[in-house]
């Protein structure tokens, strides 16, 4: 779910299409096979969209070169049927809704399967998809100006420790058997709903109170910290902050910037974090407790481990 902007249109919404009902479907997807080329670690290099967003490139079905967002928020891959997948010939004429009508994460699409994606010296074979016809989409202008027609998500991570490394730019899958924590590492476990990633943190408020908060993680969403208003008590809405339009798959909400907020996930502190607060019922289902996004989690070198369900913020260093 992504923010994009100034506008605030939010790409990655398409992949909360596996929150509620759609996900109930989306379950039966038979697990892709995974083959790995050469030895593990595996870096990847990626273009870095607005706040952070990983956007790596895929060859699918051997005919087409894809920019995927890679997204925790995504239990599935999800393609746009558009002009960058032209040469894939998606039939979306009998696209349906995945999800409930009042969701605005909710998307309309098909479902392809048997698809292969490589990303360089990795492959997924027998991977279904979401693909959903580009005029579905509420703002398919911000999905075209960010250059992406594609999400991957547990799909990619669930075999691996995911490392993303915003200094070197480079994805780097690790074997979960060897991979062990470095010294100045710190963990916060993550809990896993419907196929979606929850973690707890701890919001400082500029009032000074401190509230523990579950937080879908999503990579997908260039945003720093999504807050509800009403989820906790102490989330109210704003007097002042600039309104700006988040665009989902399925809908618009307007998003209003609160004042710098304290943020602790783990050990890990993160000071002048600027949240968009939103009325409660207005966002994706999965967010209604509210989000942490790339637009924070990229300040950090950090490390989804999926087999030990833990996010691991790294020391700096490589090394």
């Amino acid at each position: 779910m992504t923010n994009l902007g100034r506008t605030g249109a939010s790409a990655l919404a398409l992949l909360a299409l596996a929150g509620c009902d759609g996900l109930s479907m989306l379950h039966g997807f038979p697990e892709p096979k995974i083959a790995v080329q050469g030895a593990l670690p595996i870096d990847m290099p990626y273009r870095a969209g607005k706040g952070g967003v990983v956007i790596l490139s895929g060859r699918v079905d051997g005919r087409a070169d894809i920019d995927f967002i890679l997204d925790t928020g995504a239990p599935v891959t999800v393609l746009i049927d558009g002009i960058q997948t032209a040469a894939l010939g998606f039939d979306t004429t009998k696209a349906r809704p995945l999800g409930p009508a009042d969701d605005p994460a909710s998307p309309v699409g098909v479902i392809q399967p048997g698809m292969t994606v490589a990303f360089g010296n990795v492959t997924l074979f027998g991977l279904s998809a979401a693909v959903l016809p580009e005029k579905s989409l509420a703002c398919p202008e911000k999905y075209q100006s960010v250059g992406f027609a594609g999400v991957i998500g547990a799909d990619l991570f669930r075999r691996f420790v995911v490392e993303v490394d915003p200094v070197a730019a480079r994805v780097r899958l690790h074997d979960p058997a060897g991979w062990r924590m470095p010294d100045g590492a710190v963990a916060a476990p993550i809990r896993f709903d419907n196929g979606h990633p929850f973690i707890n943190a701890k919001v400082t408020l500029p009032s000074g109170a401190t509230l523990d908060l579950p937080l879908h993680m999503d990579t997908g969403m260039n945003a720093a910290l999504a807050l509800v208003v009403g989820s906790h008590p102490a989330l109210v809405m704003p007097v002042d902050g600039e309104v700006t339009r988040a665009c989902y798959v399925g809908g618009i909400r307007d998003v209003r910037t609160g004042p710098p907020v304290a943020v602790a996930i783990g050990g890990a502190q993160f000071a002048q974090v600027r949240p968009g607060y939103s009325p409660k019922g207005d966002g994706p289902a999965v967010q209604q407790g509210g989000a942490v996004g790339s637009g924070l989690l990229s300040l950090r070198r950090y490390a989804i481990d999926y087999p030990r369900k833990r996010l691991v913020f790294l020391p700096t260093s490589n090394k």
